[in-house]
Protein backbone atom coordinates (compact mmCIF):
# COMPACT_ATOMS: atom_id res chain seq x y z
CA UNK A 1 0.00 0.00 0.00
CA UNK A 2 1.36 3.42 -0.92
CA UNK A 3 0.83 5.28 2.34
CA UNK A 4 1.84 8.61 0.80
CA UNK A 5 -0.87 8.47 -1.87
CA UNK A 6 -3.80 8.40 0.55
CA UNK A 7 -4.67 8.94 4.15
CA UNK A 8 -2.90 6.53 6.47
CA UNK A 9 -5.05 4.08 8.40
CA UNK A 10 -4.43 2.25 11.64
CA UNK A 11 -6.51 -0.74 12.66
CA UNK A 12 -6.78 -1.48 16.37
CA UNK A 13 -7.78 -5.01 17.31
CA UNK A 14 -9.67 -4.84 20.60
CA UNK A 15 -11.16 -7.13 23.21
CA UNK A 16 -14.10 -6.40 25.47
CA UNK A 17 -13.24 -2.84 26.50
CA UNK A 18 -15.68 -3.02 29.41
CA UNK A 19 -13.22 -5.45 30.99
CA UNK A 20 -10.08 -3.45 30.10
CA UNK A 21 -7.53 -2.86 32.87
CA UNK A 22 -6.17 0.30 31.21
CA UNK A 23 -7.39 2.93 28.76
CA UNK A 24 -5.01 2.25 25.87
CA UNK A 25 -8.07 1.50 23.72
CA UNK A 26 -9.07 5.18 23.97
CA UNK A 27 -5.76 7.01 24.39
CA UNK A 28 -3.89 5.44 21.49
CA UNK A 29 -6.67 5.78 18.86
CA UNK A 30 -7.15 9.41 19.92
CA UNK A 31 -3.42 10.05 19.48
CA UNK A 32 -3.42 8.61 15.96
CA UNK A 33 -6.53 10.59 15.05
CA UNK A 34 -4.79 13.75 16.26
CA UNK A 35 -1.90 12.91 13.93
CA UNK A 36 -4.33 12.85 11.02
CA UNK A 37 -4.66 9.11 10.67
CA UNK A 38 -7.92 7.34 9.98
CA UNK A 39 -8.62 5.09 12.95
CA UNK A 40 -10.43 1.77 12.57
CA UNK A 41 -11.41 -0.58 15.39
CA UNK A 42 -12.42 -4.23 15.14
CA UNK A 43 -12.58 -7.21 17.51
CA UNK A 44 -9.64 -9.59 17.71
CA UNK A 45 -11.83 -12.33 16.29
CA UNK A 46 -12.53 -10.34 13.13
CA UNK A 47 -9.41 -11.88 11.57
CA UNK A 48 -10.11 -14.76 9.21
CA UNK A 49 -8.82 -16.35 6.02
CA UNK A 50 -10.67 -15.79 2.75
CA UNK A 51 -9.47 -17.12 -0.58
CA UNK A 52 -6.01 -17.65 0.88
CA UNK A 53 -5.71 -14.12 2.27
CA UNK A 54 -6.07 -12.92 5.86
CA UNK A 55 -8.84 -10.36 6.38
CA UNK A 56 -10.29 -8.31 9.18
CA UNK A 57 -14.05 -8.25 8.68
CA UNK A 58 -14.25 -6.68 5.20
CA UNK A 59 -10.70 -5.27 5.22
CA UNK A 60 -7.59 -6.74 3.64
CA UNK A 61 -4.19 -5.96 5.19
CA UNK A 62 -3.36 -3.95 2.07
CA UNK A 63 -6.14 -1.49 2.95
CA UNK A 64 -4.50 -0.40 6.21
CA UNK A 65 -1.08 0.99 7.01
CA UNK A 66 -0.68 -0.39 10.50
CA UNK A 67 -2.34 -3.08 12.63
CA UNK A 68 -2.18 -2.79 16.41
CA UNK A 69 -3.50 -5.72 18.49
CA UNK A 70 -4.24 -4.52 22.03
CA UNK A 71 -4.05 -7.56 24.28
CA UNK A 72 -4.29 -11.26 23.55
CA UNK A 73 -7.95 -11.47 22.64
CA UNK A 74 -10.12 -14.50 23.48
CA UNK A 75 -8.13 -17.41 24.87
CA UNK A 76 -10.10 -20.05 23.00
CA UNK A 77 -9.11 -18.66 19.58
CA UNK A 78 -5.61 -17.43 20.45
CA UNK A 79 -3.47 -19.92 18.53
CA UNK A 80 -5.70 -19.86 15.44
CA UNK A 81 -5.54 -16.06 15.36
CA UNK A 82 -1.75 -16.05 15.85
CA UNK A 83 -1.35 -18.31 12.83
CA UNK A 84 -3.50 -15.98 10.75
CA UNK A 85 -1.65 -12.87 11.92
CA UNK A 86 1.63 -14.57 11.05
CA UNK A 87 0.59 -14.38 7.39
CA UNK A 88 0.83 -10.57 7.57
CA UNK A 89 4.22 -8.84 7.10
CA UNK A 90 5.77 -8.33 10.54
CA UNK A 91 6.52 -4.67 9.84
CA UNK A 92 2.83 -3.91 9.47
CA UNK A 93 2.03 -5.04 13.02
CA UNK A 94 2.88 -3.03 16.14
CA UNK A 95 3.12 -6.31 18.04
CA UNK A 96 3.21 -9.49 16.02
CA UNK A 97 2.00 -13.00 16.80
CA UNK A 98 5.44 -14.40 17.58
CA UNK A 99 6.00 -11.67 20.16
CA UNK A 100 2.58 -12.28 21.72
CA UNK A 101 3.31 -16.01 21.85
CA UNK A 102 6.94 -16.08 22.97
CA UNK A 103 8.10 -12.72 24.31
CA UNK A 104 5.44 -11.70 26.82
CA UNK A 105 6.10 -12.42 30.47
CA UNK A 106 8.59 -14.31 32.52
CA UNK A 107 10.83 -16.65 30.52
CA UNK A 108 12.57 -15.01 27.57
CA UNK A 109 15.26 -13.00 29.42
CA UNK A 110 16.04 -15.28 32.37
CA UNK A 111 19.70 -14.23 32.47
CA UNK A 112 18.57 -10.78 33.67
CA UNK A 113 16.09 -12.11 36.24
CA UNK A 114 16.35 -13.46 39.79
CA UNK A 115 16.86 -17.23 40.06
CA UNK A 116 13.75 -18.73 38.47
CA UNK A 117 12.27 -22.22 38.22
CA UNK A 118 9.18 -23.35 36.33
CA UNK A 119 7.51 -26.73 36.80
CA UNK A 120 4.11 -28.42 36.99
CA UNK A 121 5.07 -30.70 39.87
CA UNK A 122 4.41 -29.67 43.48
CA UNK A 123 7.12 -31.91 44.91
CA UNK A 124 9.79 -30.61 42.53
CA UNK A 125 9.11 -26.97 43.36
CA UNK A 126 8.81 -27.71 47.07
CA UNK A 127 12.29 -29.25 46.97
CA UNK A 128 13.69 -26.14 45.32
CA UNK A 129 12.13 -23.84 47.91
CA UNK A 130 13.47 -26.11 50.69
CA UNK A 131 17.00 -25.11 49.65
CA UNK A 132 16.42 -22.03 51.78
CA UNK A 133 15.67 -18.35 51.52
CA UNK A 134 12.53 -16.42 50.61
CA UNK A 135 10.72 -17.21 47.37
CA UNK A 136 7.86 -15.78 45.35
CA UNK A 137 5.36 -18.21 43.87
CA UNK A 138 3.46 -16.98 40.83
CA UNK A 139 1.43 -18.31 37.89
CA UNK A 140 3.37 -18.34 34.63
CA UNK A 141 0.58 -16.56 32.77
CA UNK A 142 -0.71 -14.32 35.56
CA UNK A 143 -1.00 -10.56 35.57
CA UNK A 144 -1.86 -7.68 37.88
CA UNK A 145 -0.26 -9.50 40.81
CA UNK A 146 -3.03 -12.08 41.02
CA UNK A 147 -2.03 -15.25 42.93
CA UNK A 148 1.51 -13.97 43.58
CA UNK A 149 2.56 -15.20 47.03
CA UNK A 150 5.66 -14.61 49.12
CA UNK A 151 6.85 -17.72 50.98
CA UNK A 152 9.33 -17.01 53.75
CA UNK A 153 12.12 -19.43 54.68
CA UNK A 154 10.67 -22.29 56.70
CA UNK A 155 7.07 -21.80 55.58
CA UNK A 156 5.25 -24.65 53.87
CA UNK A 157 4.77 -23.78 50.16
CA UNK A 158 2.65 -26.81 49.33
CA UNK A 159 -0.82 -25.29 49.80
CA UNK A 160 0.04 -22.38 47.51
CA UNK A 161 1.71 -24.61 44.93
CA UNK A 162 -1.18 -27.06 44.98
CA UNK A 163 -3.66 -24.23 44.47
CA UNK A 164 -1.81 -22.90 41.42
CA UNK A 165 -0.71 -26.18 39.85
CA UNK A 166 -3.69 -28.46 40.39
CA UNK A 167 -6.71 -26.80 41.99
CA UNK A 168 -9.43 -29.33 42.79
CA UNK A 169 -7.08 -32.05 41.47
CA UNK A 170 -7.37 -30.74 37.93
CA UNK A 171 -4.74 -31.51 35.28
CA UNK A 172 -1.50 -29.85 36.40
CA UNK A 173 -0.62 -26.37 35.16
CA UNK A 174 2.81 -24.76 35.18
CA UNK A 175 3.88 -22.55 38.05
CA UNK A 176 6.96 -20.44 38.69
CA UNK A 177 9.05 -19.87 41.79
CA UNK A 178 11.54 -17.04 41.90
CA UNK A 179 14.03 -15.81 44.48
CA UNK A 180 12.50 -12.92 46.39
CA UNK A 181 14.17 -9.57 45.73
CA UNK A 182 13.74 -7.53 48.95
CA UNK A 183 14.49 -4.27 47.11
CA UNK A 184 10.94 -4.47 45.76
CA UNK A 185 9.84 -2.88 49.04
CA UNK A 186 11.43 0.35 47.77
CA UNK A 187 9.54 -0.01 44.51
CA UNK A 188 9.53 -1.46 41.03
CA UNK A 189 10.28 0.83 38.08
CA UNK A 190 8.15 0.53 34.97
CA UNK A 191 9.45 2.01 31.73
CA UNK A 192 7.28 2.35 28.65
CA UNK A 193 9.06 1.93 25.33
CA UNK A 194 7.74 2.77 21.86
CA UNK A 195 9.64 1.71 18.74
CA UNK A 196 12.85 1.42 20.74
CA UNK A 197 12.48 4.84 22.38
CA UNK A 198 12.32 5.02 26.18
CA UNK A 199 9.24 7.19 26.75
CA UNK A 200 9.26 7.51 30.52
CA UNK A 201 9.62 5.69 33.82
CA UNK A 202 7.74 5.68 37.08
CA UNK A 203 8.04 3.95 40.44
CA UNK A 204 5.41 1.57 41.82
CA UNK A 205 5.80 1.16 45.58
CA UNK A 206 3.95 -1.84 47.04
CA UNK A 207 1.69 -1.27 50.02
CA UNK A 208 2.62 -4.68 51.42
CA UNK A 209 6.30 -4.74 50.47
CA UNK A 210 5.68 -7.39 47.81
CA UNK A 211 3.02 -6.56 45.20
CA UNK A 212 4.03 -3.59 43.03
CA UNK A 213 0.67 -3.55 41.24
CA UNK A 214 -1.63 -0.55 41.29
CA UNK A 215 -4.65 -2.87 41.47
CA UNK A 216 -3.26 -4.17 44.79
CA UNK A 217 -2.69 -0.78 46.36
CA UNK A 218 0.77 0.21 45.15
CA UNK A 219 1.48 3.93 44.95
CA UNK A 220 3.31 5.75 42.16
CA UNK A 221 5.97 8.41 41.91
CA UNK A 222 8.25 9.91 39.32
CA UNK A 223 11.44 7.96 38.86
CA UNK A 224 14.59 7.79 36.80
CA UNK A 225 16.49 4.65 35.90
CA UNK A 226 19.93 4.14 37.37
CA UNK A 227 22.76 3.80 34.87
CA UNK A 228 22.77 -0.04 35.03
CA UNK A 229 18.99 -0.11 34.76
CA UNK A 230 18.99 2.22 31.77
CA UNK A 231 21.61 0.06 30.05
CA UNK A 232 19.49 -3.04 30.62
CA UNK A 233 16.23 -1.43 29.49
CA UNK A 234 17.84 0.11 26.40
CA UNK A 235 19.36 -3.25 25.47
CA UNK A 236 16.01 -4.98 25.77
CA UNK A 237 14.25 -2.18 23.88
CA UNK A 238 16.66 -2.63 20.97
CA UNK A 239 16.18 -6.39 20.95
CA UNK A 240 12.41 -6.03 21.04
CA UNK A 241 12.40 -3.56 18.14
CA UNK A 242 14.47 -6.02 16.11
CA UNK A 243 11.71 -8.55 16.78
CA UNK A 244 9.05 -6.08 15.57
CA UNK A 245 7.72 -5.17 19.02
CA UNK A 246 6.93 -1.45 19.02
CA UNK A 247 5.11 -0.93 22.31
CA UNK A 248 6.25 -2.55 25.54
CA UNK A 249 6.60 -2.10 29.29
CA UNK A 250 9.79 -3.23 31.02
CA UNK A 251 9.74 -3.66 34.81
CA UNK A 252 12.91 -3.69 36.92
CA UNK A 253 13.72 -3.96 40.63
CA UNK A 254 17.25 -3.02 41.56
CA UNK A 255 19.45 -4.53 38.86
CA UNK A 256 16.96 -7.30 38.07
CA UNK A 257 14.48 -7.54 35.24
CA UNK A 258 11.10 -8.63 36.62
CA UNK A 259 8.86 -8.75 33.58
CA UNK A 260 8.33 -7.66 29.98
CA UNK A 261 4.78 -6.84 28.87
CA UNK A 262 4.30 -6.74 25.10
CA UNK A 263 0.56 -7.42 24.94
CA UNK A 264 -1.15 -4.26 26.17
CA UNK A 265 1.00 -2.60 28.82
CA UNK A 266 -0.53 -0.05 31.14
CA UNK A 267 1.21 3.12 32.25
CA UNK A 268 0.26 5.85 29.80
CA UNK A 269 -2.29 7.37 32.19
CA UNK A 270 0.11 7.15 35.13
CA UNK A 271 2.93 8.80 33.21
CA UNK A 272 0.61 11.61 32.10
CA UNK A 273 -0.59 12.14 35.68
CA UNK A 274 2.96 12.26 37.05
CA UNK A 275 4.65 14.30 34.30
CA UNK A 276 1.75 16.32 32.84
CA UNK A 277 2.62 15.22 29.33
CA UNK A 278 0.72 13.30 26.65
CA UNK A 279 2.66 10.02 26.47
CA UNK A 280 0.11 8.38 24.21
CA UNK A 281 0.96 11.00 21.58
CA UNK A 282 4.66 10.35 22.09
CA UNK A 283 4.08 6.62 21.66
CA UNK A 284 2.08 7.15 18.48
CA UNK A 285 4.70 9.51 17.06
CA UNK A 286 7.48 7.01 17.77
CA UNK A 287 5.57 4.17 16.12
CA UNK A 288 4.77 6.31 13.06
CA UNK A 289 8.41 7.38 12.75
CA UNK A 290 9.47 3.72 12.78
CA UNK A 291 7.48 3.14 9.58
CA UNK A 292 9.55 5.59 7.57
Amino acid sequence: MNTHAQRQRVLFLLGDVSQARNDNHTRLPQAFAALGWEVLELPHDSVHLQAGEPRFAHLTPQEVTLIWPLGFGPEISFFDRMQLLDLIPAGQLVTGPRALTFLHGKHRWLSHMPETHTHNDVDALTAIIAQGGDWVIKPTAGSYGRDVTLVRAGEDPRPTLQHLISPDNADPRYCQVQRFVPEVAQGEIRTLVAAGQLLGSYLRVPADGVHANLELGATTARSALTSPQETLVAELAEQLLCEHVRFVAIDVVGDYLMEVNVANPGGLATLEMLYREDFAMRAAQAVVASLE
